[in-house]
């Protein structure tokens, strides 16, 4: 392992850095380590995707995307060229019978791309954890397929996702990555932040996020937080015109920090580049109003860290105190382009998981940390009854660390 002080003499003029570790040299604690690894009946929708739409390419500029997923709805998002007249979307059972259907509403206040248009149709009424198909159409003439599994209510049922930041290169890092996400059978996806390098702009986030995880998007919703980078244009516009997000956080936080719960999991997501006591105050209260058993909170900059950019100082003002009050088990963020977790803080296990794709730089070691290592990787999370998992798997497939977490009987 590298000092502190060589990770922190790497930090200047690193923003370019693309080509990282692919393969951890080193493992951490292997003894909670996946049994067996394979893309599992997950992605096995049961939708015929096979069965051919119109020949209409041109119309569709950004394949679909899940955005919103609860138990009972899921919104569909899409992009077609201008000359799209309306849309709409057609759900069914996996066995083609018809559940229902939703017109899409255009958002005039996005631009995704020149000259296109940006569709959502909000999906309702559906049954907790069940699959479900889609149908796209764009002027009642079908544009493409996909299928989802809503979330589940709660209960004890399995909770499973992968998570990420700093990944939005688009070179062989992120590809690598990419590759090693369908060995794990996950429901849904989690980002935290810097999506789209450099600047995140509305051309960096179609072709490092959207065409980059076409295949994963239209299948499987994603949750983001966003980055440092989201916010180099126009305080981080393209992100939120892009997404379509839960809105809970209040006037301030409209799209830049929110809250979900997906079974027995409440998750609140926050926006480490507007730091302040409203958002504090907002995160306070959310986690006060949680009745889930499990709670974990994620967001961009990393309150402690033995990389580069190391621990944040405002994060640990206003975050930290909340998360150590409400018993928060676990945090994940990224930003330091590295792994590492650490001891329990408070009784806090912080993971910096900013491997994504954008290459990595050394990282050191701390007297909070468990486990460092400079590597491109992801990190896979279940929940099932009172355990909590955690595997990160680097861009070669190798699970270099892992975590079990057991939910207090308070």
């Amino acid at each position: 392992m590298v000092t502190v002080a060589a990770a922190l003499a790497w930090g200047a003029g690193c923003d370019s850095n693309q080509s990282g570790n692919i393969s951890a040299k080193e493992v951490g604690d292997l003894s909670h380590a996946l049994s067996q690894r394979g893309w599992g009946t997950l992605d096995l929708v049961g939708c015929d995707l096979s069965v051919p739409v119109a020949a209409i390419p041109e119309a569709l500029r950004r394949r679909p995307f899940l955005q919103k997923m609860t138990d009972r709805s899921v919104e569909v998002v899409w992009t077609t060229d201008g000359k799209t007249g309306d849309g709409a979307v057609v759900v069914t059972s996996p066995d083609g019978t018809p559940v229902t259907s939703a017109a899409a509403a255009r958002d005039s206040s996005a631009h995704p791309l020149a000259g296109a248009i940006q569709w959502s149709a909000a999906i309702a009424g559906l049954a907790s954890d069940t699959r479900y198909c889609y149908e796209l159409r764009a002027d009642g003439v079908a544009v493409r397929r996909g299928g989802f599994r809503t979330a589940p209510a709660g209960g004890g049922q399995p909770v499973r996702f992968v998570a990420f930041g700093d990944s939005g290169g688009g070179g062989p890092d992120q590809r690598a990555v990419l590759a090693q996400l369908r060995t794990v059978p996950f429901d849904f996806m989690i980002h935290l932040g810097d999506i789209a390098y450099e600047s995140g702009t509305r051309a960096q986030l179609d072709g490092a996020f959207f065409q980059m995880y076409a295949d994963l998007l239209e299948d499987f919703p994603m949750f983001p937080a966003s980055g440092n980078h989201e916010y180099e244009t126009d305080d981080a516009l393209p992100f939120r015109e892009a997404f379509v997000l839960p809105e809970n956080g209040g006037p301030g936080g409209v799209e830049r920090w929110y809250s979900y719960d997906w079974g027995d999991v409440h998750f609140a997501v926050l926006d480490s580049e507007r730091m302040g006591a409203p958002q504090a105050a907002w995160l306070d209260t959310d986690l006060t109003a949680n009745r889930r058993p499990w709670t974990i909170v994620y967001f961009h900059r990393p309150p402690f860290s033995s990389g580069d950019h190391g621990g944040d100082g405002n994060v640990q003002k206003y975050f930290v105190p909340i998360l150590v009050n409400h018993h928060v088990p676990l945090v994940l963020s990224g930003h330091d382009h590295d792994y590492e977790r650490t001891k329990p803080i408070d009784g806090v296990t912080y993971v910096v998981s900013g491997g994504g794709g954008r290459g990595t730089r050394p990282v050191g070691q701390s007297a909070f940390t468990a486990f460092s290592e400079a590597v491109i990787h992801f990190v896979y999370v279940t929940v099932e009854g009172r355990q909590l998992t955690l595997h990160a798997i680097d861009g070669a497939g190798l699970e270099f660390d892992s975590l079990l977490l057991t939910l207090s009987t308070k």
